[in-house]
Protein backbone atom coordinates (compact mmCIF):
# COMPACT_ATOMS: atom_id res chain seq x y z
CA UNK A 1 0.00 0.00 0.00
CA UNK A 2 1.29 3.66 -0.72
CA UNK A 3 1.31 6.03 1.72
CA UNK A 4 -1.42 8.32 -0.27
CA UNK A 5 -3.67 5.46 0.09
CA UNK A 6 -3.85 5.43 3.34
CA UNK A 7 -7.17 6.73 4.93
CA UNK A 8 -9.21 6.61 8.40
CA UNK A 9 -12.04 4.44 6.16
CA UNK A 10 -9.58 1.29 6.52
CA UNK A 11 -9.76 1.12 9.76
CA UNK A 12 -11.76 -1.98 10.43
CA UNK A 13 -10.79 -3.82 7.29
CA UNK A 14 -9.01 -7.07 7.42
CA UNK A 15 -5.37 -6.62 5.52
CA UNK A 16 -2.19 -8.91 5.61
CA UNK A 17 0.78 -7.34 6.46
CA UNK A 18 4.44 -8.56 6.89
CA UNK A 19 6.12 -8.78 10.40
CA UNK A 20 9.48 -10.72 11.08
CA UNK A 21 9.83 -11.39 7.60
CA UNK A 22 6.22 -13.49 7.63
CA UNK A 23 2.97 -12.34 5.76
CA UNK A 24 0.46 -11.98 8.77
CA UNK A 25 -3.09 -11.23 8.90
CA UNK A 26 -4.84 -9.00 11.16
CA UNK A 27 -7.20 -5.92 11.49
CA UNK A 28 -6.67 -2.12 10.85
CA UNK A 29 -7.26 -0.52 14.16
CA UNK A 30 -5.26 2.93 14.25
CA UNK A 31 -3.43 4.88 11.61
CA UNK A 32 -0.68 7.38 12.42
CA UNK A 33 0.05 10.27 10.39
CA UNK A 34 2.75 13.03 10.19
CA UNK A 35 5.08 15.09 8.47
CA UNK A 36 7.54 12.52 7.02
CA UNK A 37 5.73 9.55 7.54
CA UNK A 38 2.42 7.88 7.42
CA UNK A 39 1.36 4.20 10.17
CA UNK A 40 -1.50 2.26 10.20
CA UNK A 41 -1.68 -0.50 13.10
CA UNK A 42 -3.26 -3.86 12.52
CA UNK A 43 -4.59 -6.10 15.40
CA UNK A 44 -3.04 -9.42 14.32
CA UNK A 45 -5.51 -12.64 13.94
CA UNK A 46 -3.83 -14.36 16.63
CA UNK A 47 -0.57 -13.31 18.70
CA UNK A 48 3.06 -14.08 17.24
CA UNK A 49 5.85 -15.01 19.57
CA UNK A 50 9.23 -13.18 18.34
CA UNK A 51 12.06 -14.16 21.06
CA UNK A 52 10.94 -14.61 24.04
CA UNK A 53 8.21 -11.86 23.50
CA UNK A 54 4.55 -12.39 21.86
CA UNK A 55 3.12 -9.75 20.17
CA UNK A 56 -0.64 -8.85 19.43
CA UNK A 57 -0.23 -5.81 16.77
CA UNK A 58 2.74 -4.03 14.72
CA UNK A 59 2.90 -0.67 12.88
CA UNK A 60 3.27 -1.02 9.64
CA UNK A 61 4.56 2.24 8.35
CA UNK A 62 6.14 4.41 5.54
CA UNK A 63 8.28 7.23 4.71
CA UNK A 64 6.13 9.62 2.43
CA UNK A 65 9.15 10.79 0.24
CA UNK A 66 10.28 7.73 -0.75
CA UNK A 67 7.71 4.48 0.51
CA UNK A 68 10.67 3.59 2.02
CA UNK A 69 9.26 0.89 5.02
CA UNK A 70 6.84 -1.80 5.95
CA UNK A 71 3.50 -0.67 5.10
CA UNK A 72 4.55 -1.25 1.44
CA UNK A 73 4.04 -5.01 2.18
CA UNK A 74 0.50 -3.96 3.37
CA UNK A 75 -2.29 -5.56 1.17
CA UNK A 76 -6.16 -5.26 2.03
CA UNK A 77 -8.30 -8.66 2.44
CA UNK A 78 -11.42 -9.23 0.63
CA UNK A 79 -13.97 -8.54 3.22
CA UNK A 80 -16.39 -11.57 3.32
CA UNK A 81 -18.11 -13.13 6.10
CA UNK A 82 -16.92 -15.94 8.41
CA UNK A 83 -19.95 -17.80 7.78
CA UNK A 84 -22.14 -19.41 4.93
CA UNK A 85 -25.72 -18.94 3.93
CA UNK A 86 -27.72 -21.80 2.43
CA UNK A 87 -31.39 -21.04 1.12
CA UNK A 88 -33.44 -24.61 1.17
CA UNK A 89 -36.51 -24.56 -0.70
CA UNK A 90 -37.81 -28.14 0.40
CA UNK A 91 -40.48 -30.20 -1.90
CA UNK A 92 -43.00 -30.66 0.54
CA UNK A 93 -43.81 -28.85 4.95
CA UNK A 94 -40.95 -29.11 7.25
CA UNK A 95 -43.46 -30.31 9.86
CA UNK A 96 -44.05 -33.32 7.10
CA UNK A 97 -40.19 -33.80 7.44
CA UNK A 98 -40.17 -33.27 11.51
CA UNK A 99 -43.49 -36.67 11.32
CA UNK A 100 -41.77 -39.09 8.88
CA UNK A 101 -37.90 -38.45 8.95
CA UNK A 102 -37.62 -38.08 12.71
CA UNK A 103 -40.71 -40.39 12.97
CA UNK A 104 -37.77 -42.49 15.18
CA UNK A 105 -35.77 -39.97 18.08
CA UNK A 106 -33.44 -42.68 19.19
CA UNK A 107 -32.49 -42.81 15.00
CA UNK A 108 -31.64 -39.49 14.63
CA UNK A 109 -31.47 -38.36 19.00
CA UNK A 110 -33.53 -35.59 17.96
CA UNK A 111 -37.39 -34.91 16.83
CA UNK A 112 -36.99 -32.27 14.30
CA UNK A 113 -35.37 -31.13 10.98
CA UNK A 114 -34.35 -28.17 13.32
CA UNK A 115 -33.12 -29.93 16.22
CA UNK A 116 -30.98 -31.82 13.91
CA UNK A 117 -29.29 -28.82 12.07
CA UNK A 118 -28.51 -27.05 15.18
CA UNK A 119 -26.74 -30.40 16.52
CA UNK A 120 -24.25 -29.71 14.20
CA UNK A 121 -21.68 -27.10 15.75
CA UNK A 122 -21.89 -23.74 14.60
CA UNK A 123 -25.09 -24.43 12.26
CA UNK A 124 -27.85 -23.17 12.75
CA UNK A 125 -31.86 -23.58 11.11
CA UNK A 126 -34.41 -20.88 11.09
CA UNK A 127 -37.91 -21.68 9.11
CA UNK A 128 -38.77 -19.06 7.03
CA UNK A 129 -41.93 -20.16 6.07
CA UNK A 130 -43.86 -24.06 5.74
CA UNK A 131 -41.09 -24.95 2.72
CA UNK A 132 -38.27 -22.47 2.98
CA UNK A 133 -35.25 -22.63 5.75
CA UNK A 134 -32.60 -20.53 5.62
CA UNK A 135 -29.15 -22.49 7.21
CA UNK A 136 -26.16 -20.81 8.37
CA UNK A 137 -22.44 -21.89 9.83
CA UNK A 138 -18.91 -21.66 9.58
CA UNK A 139 -18.02 -24.96 8.79
CA UNK A 140 -19.51 -28.36 8.16
CA UNK A 141 -22.19 -26.68 5.56
CA UNK A 142 -20.74 -29.37 3.00
CA UNK A 143 -21.83 -32.02 5.39
CA UNK A 144 -25.53 -31.18 6.10
CA UNK A 145 -25.94 -29.86 2.30
CA UNK A 146 -25.20 -34.01 1.73
CA UNK A 147 -27.94 -35.34 4.52
CA UNK A 148 -30.52 -32.89 3.24
CA UNK A 149 -30.45 -34.08 -0.49
CA UNK A 150 -30.04 -37.83 0.87
CA UNK A 151 -32.92 -37.68 3.20
CA UNK A 152 -35.47 -34.97 2.32
CA UNK A 153 -36.77 -33.40 -0.77
CA UNK A 154 -35.53 -30.52 -1.85
CA UNK A 155 -37.00 -27.96 -4.81
CA UNK A 156 -34.15 -25.93 -4.63
CA UNK A 157 -31.13 -25.02 -2.28
CA UNK A 158 -28.72 -22.10 -2.73
CA UNK A 159 -25.36 -21.53 -0.97
CA UNK A 160 -23.51 -18.25 -0.95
Amino acid sequence: MKTTEVNKELIGRRCECIFTGLMVTGVIEGIQDDQHSIAVKVRFDHPHQWGDDLYNDVWAWGRKTDEFGTLHHLQLLEDKPDFQIMTVVFGEPISRIDRSVFEDVATWGVCSLQGWVNSYESVRFVAINDHTAIITGEYNMEQVKVWLEKYTSIKSLKTS
